[in-house]
């Protein structure tokens, strides 16, 4: 997989984003990062993003935890599968 995430991209995205999250006030806000890897200074600049807008429910997600959503959903044949195994995750 893919390096780490270039931090200064990530402040510029960031910068971004609280400009949007400011005016808009979502319920939530996803990110996926499917090719990089969120080192440890990556992960406390996102973590202070979520307590920046804690109303907002703000996730991220990067190359690894794509890597086994896609392995878990190779096991997904059907709709009701699907429908099951995102309950479960749901309630984890």
């Amino acid at each position: 997989m893919g390096d780490s995430i270039n931090q200064g991209s990530l402040k510029k995205w960031i910068g971004d984003i609280k400009k949007i999250l400011r005016s808009r006030q979502p319920e939530g806000f996803r990110y996926i990062f499917p090719v990089n890897r969120l080192d440890n200074e990556n992960i406390l600049l996102l973590n202070q993003l979520k307590n920046d807008f804690s109303r907002i429910d703000i996730q991220y997600f990067d190359c690894d935890s794509v890597e086994r959503l896609v392995f878990a959903l190779e096991k997904v044949n059907t709709l009701p599968e699907l429908v099951t195994f995102i309950r479960q995750e749901r309630s984890k």
